[in-house]
């Protein structure tokens, strides 16, 4: 679930002399930043023990190679320093929820790098779904409500909201996966705008991307069953995509993505253009590496 903001001011400034000054001054931040990531992942790596344990926990790290393996890990030190945990609620966090929290959430970045969530500082943690009031208007124009249970949120362009619960229930391989699931809306919501259309790279035509999405989302929503909520995994739980994927563009979205890592022959079999554009976006290819 996420909450829209713009940054349609961005094209303008960077186009500008001024703006090019300080794009100037933010790549020597940049350049800075990285050397000060590079000093803390041999200062301070995960415990051998502990991520050898997150490998073997997680199905879906388990076909990672050796290399990549090294790659998540880096990654998901620096996420572990450069984001706040904040447990609710009384509950309790232990250094194994941790990594597996950043493990997860570092694995669609594996490739694109750890700048995609700058704007994500805090991961709150609840023991538990929470629910929620939602409405939904059908093709006759009446707005219905009913109930339903989060097991993760983006606030906004800032805190990630995610229950232990759901976090412990995902990394199975049966395509819930809440980590990834919030990292898909940051990822999405990057460029100012949660549309289900991310900060494209240059080979990936928008106008193809939006195509692509929205014919596989019309088709998920004119085939969805048994309404909508979100439905929490387990292993083996699920061999078809969420119907919460037909709530919004940006939902079916983050749902593909969960679908992308944690059970690729299911996304790839039903909706194998999305797929295909997904291996060229994460610049991965789960699918392959089974």
């Amino acid at each position: 679930m996420t909450t829209a903001g713009s940054a349609a001011w961005l094209p303008a400034l960077t186009a500008s002399p001024a703006g090019r000054k300080v794009q100037h001054i933010m790549g020597i931040f940049s350049r800075l930043r990285d050397r000060r990531r590079q000093k803390l992942v041999k200062a301070m790596p995960i415990p051998d023990g502990r991520w050898e344990w997150v490998m073997k926990e997680h199905r879906i790290l388990r076909s990672l190679s050796s290399e990549e393996g090294l790659r998540l890990r880096n990654l998901a030190t620096v996420f572990l320093a450069e984001k706040r945990f904040h447990p609710v609620g009384g509950i309790e966090l232990d250094d194994d929820f941790r990594v597996s929290v950043a493990a997860q959430a570092c694995l669609p970045v594996l490739n694109l790098g750890i700048d995609w969530y700058r704007s994500w500082k805090t991961v709150i943690v609840t023991g538990d779904a929470y629910g929620i009031t939602r409405t939904e208007t059908d093709e006759a124009g009446v707005v219905h409500e009913y109930q339903d249970e989060l097991g993760g949120e983006l606030l906004g362009l800032g805190p990630v909201v995610l229950s232990k619960a759901d976090v412990e229930a995902s990394g199975w391989g049966d395509g819930y996966n809440v980590p990834i699931h919030e990292a898909a809306h940051v990822i999405d919501g990057a460029d100012g705008s949660f549309d289900g259309c991310p900060a494209l790279p240059r080979d990936i035509d928008p106008e193809e991307w939006r195509s692509v999405f929205t014919a596989a989302y019309e088709k998920m929503r004119s085939e969805k069953r048994g309404g909508i909520k979100r439905v929490r995994g387990g292993r083996g739980a699920r061999v078809r995509i969420d119907p919460y994927a037909a709530f919004s563009a940006d939902e079916f979205f983050a749902v593909c993505v969960e679908y992308f890592f944690e059970k690729p022959v299911v996304l790839r079999g039903d909706f194998p253009e999305v797929y295909a554009l997904l291996v060229r976006f994460f610049r991965q290819d789960p699918y392959g590496r089974l």
